[in-house]
């Protein structure tokens, strides 16, 4: 019986002030339950040679400027095992402001309707080019949550949804699996850098030059899988890419990378995100570059891609 393993986890659900637009992401890592298990071990043997030891876990925000050395090899350990490895796939959801939500604001209930859509939709197990695969058994492990009952609803669902397969879903603590780990760093990134979080700061840092120029060195990365895996010259980290040479629903599955802007059914169109801040957003732009081209000597190792 083979397997498929599919781990998951959600960011950027918290609400700030002022809000962010690109908010409420879902990643997911999914690949052979033997290609995992491989990854889960070099990221393991990569975070057991730091320099500086982690006591705690690795997440985004708790990074600062004496572990970002660590960090790229940790990021570097990743994505080189992706590039040999085309059977394992990313995919994100997340939602954009610019289509504002005017349906039930129940928070909790939101964040795990927006993890049904993203199970539902993002892989392709249905799919004709899956079937060839030939995986009969699924395991989601899923970041841990307190809520008791939702939970039992989201794996009935899941249950239900793929009763084809052989299914099983855990929920685990992210503490206990370094993939869930490097999730939330690329999750992490993605919002950093979308919403402008460094330029936000009236005082700058040098932990926060270094968060930024990780999150642009994850960018060239993540661009440089999906120009290989589509022969692609642009990655947009923040629009629908999954209909990219085609919109075959194989593609759900055959592509390494899929980015899903989520609009619900119930929006409506502010426009205020484009077109009011327009000038703030070409500030933003303008010192966001100076600081990317900017040389800074705690955080050069992030400059070049030398893969």
């Amino acid at each position: 019986m083979k397997q498929y393993q599919i781990l998951a986890d959600e960011g950027w659900t918290h609400k700030e002030n002022p809000p962010n637009r690109y908010h409420h992401f879902y990643v997911s890592l999914f690949a052979p339950s033997d290609t995992i298990s491989l990854l889960e071990q070099k990221l393991k043997i990569c975070n057991e040679n730091f320099k500086y030891p982690h006591k705690n876990e690795i997440k985004w925000s708790k990074l600062n400027a004496r572990f970002f050395e660590d960090y790229k090899k940790l990021v570097d350990t990743f994505f080189d095992f992706w590039q040999e490895h085309d059977e394992l796939k990313y995919r994100q959801l997340f939602m954009d402001r610019k289509y504002e939500y005017i349906g039930d604001r129940g928070t909790r209930d939101m964040f795990f309707m927006l993890y049904y859509q993203f199970i539902k939709h993002s892989f392709g197990f249905d799919s004709d080019y899956f079937k060839m695969v030939g995986i009969d058994n699924l395991l989601f492990k899923l970041d841990d949550y307190p809520d008791s009952k939702r939970k039992t609803i989201l794996k009935d669902y899941i249950y239900s949804y793929y009763s084809s397969f052989n299914v099983k879903v855990k929920f685990i603590d992210s503490k206990t699996s370094y993939i869930h780990q490097i999730i939330d760093i690329i999750m992490g990134a993605a919002g950093y850098y979308g919403n402008y979080k460094f330029c936000k700061k009236d005082e700058i840092k040098r932990q926060d030059v270094c968060k930024l120029k990780l999150s642009k060195y994850i960018q060239n990365r993540l661009s440089l899988i999906q120009q290989k895996d589509r022969g692609t010259k642009v990655f947009h980290w923040f629009e629908n890419t999954g209909g990219v040479k085609g919109y075959s629903y194989d593609n759900r599955h055959r592509y390494k990378i899929v980015i899903w802007k989520f609009i619900p059914r119930e929006h409506r169109l502010d426009y205020s995100w484009e077109n009011s801040k327009k000038i703030e957003i070409k500030r933003f732009k303008a010192k966001q570059k100076y600081w990317l081209n900017k040389d800074y000597e705690d955080c050069n190792f992030f400059d070049k891609i030398n893969k």
